[in-house]
């Protein structure tokens, strides 16, 4: 599998792509291209462009949740001419309206305009895209430090209710020695998310982690955080996105990282 980050909040030196605090991969796998995430603007388009990558081949377009920065590039990503309407994969609850503080901080694009635009398909189970790749669904709560917590409010059924980001949802790449995960936020748990891949593919081991964990401060849940990913011996470990510094710094004390910034690519086998 090739991976492209097309969007994040760090950019590199001398390399002169946008950044924004924000989420968009470019995949390939198994023949297939997929596009997760769409960051928060156009910004991600116009990286894609510069690298050479021409989106509307994608075979779907993936959702990690229905936050802004991951959802707020549909509009342009949609505008585009693809040749047919593109499949738009996310959990059922991922497009329905979000608000924080009076704010709106879902999807740009209400259910209606994106049923115009693309063929939408919901997925709670796992859904596999090709033969090692899987969509991982809702991510169940087994982690006792890891349970469902609100940022602010849905509508669901017609109910305004705290959002838990039950749409929130993971990645995972299986190969003989072991799976590679893809998070947009971790809203769900790092390590919820890495017990349920290890169940959904019957893996024990993980190989590589890259994306955001949303662990903004340092407290007792990111402790225990660092002490279980230092546990999985994670080989390739790139936190990124919604991940402070002093945490990425606490898990690079016990379990090596690396960077992550727009532009690179990354080959897992």
């Amino acid at each position: 599998m090739k991976l492209t980050v097309l969007m994040d909040n760090h950019t590199e030196i001398d390399v002169y792509h946008l950044g924004e605090p924000a989420v968009s991969y470019w995949l390939e796998a198994d023949g297939k291209r997929f596009l997760f995430d769409t960051g928060y603007s156009d910004a991600f388009l116009k990286n894609a462009k510069a690298m050479g990558i021409d989106l509307t081949t994608a075979d779907a377009i993936l959702l990690s949740h229905g936050h802004n920065d991951h959802t707020g590039g549909l509009p342009d990503l949609l505008a585009l001419p693809f040749s047919k309407k593109p499949r738009l994969i996310a959990h059922p609850h991922a497009l329905l309206p979000k608000q924080w503080n009076g704010m709106d901080i879902g999807s740009p694009l209400s259910m209606k305009e994106l049923q115009e635009k693309a063929v939408l398909e919901f997925a709670e189970a796992p859904l596999w895209l090709t033969d090692h790749l899987v969509f991982l669904g809702e991510i169940p709560h087994t982690v006792d430090f890891e349970p469902a917590y609100a940022i602010g409010e849905t509508i669901i059924d017609g109910q305004t209710v705290p959002d838990i980001i039950n749409d929130d949802t993971a990645l995972a790449y299986v190969t003989d020695a072991g799976i590679y995960i893809i998070t947009g936020c971790s809203h769900a748990g790092i390590c919820n998310i890495i017990q349920y891949a290890k169940a959904v593919t019957g893996k024990t081991k993980v190989l590589g982690l890259l994306g955001g964990l949303h662990l903004m401060e340092e407290n007792e849940r990111s402790q225990k955080t660092v002490d279980f990913l230092a546990k999985e011996q994670i080989s390739a470990l790139y936190p990124c996105h919604c991940t402070a510094f002093p945490v990425r710094a606490a898990l690079h004390a016990v379990s090596p990282i690396q960077e992550v910034a727009v532009g690179m690519t990354l080959e897992w086998e």
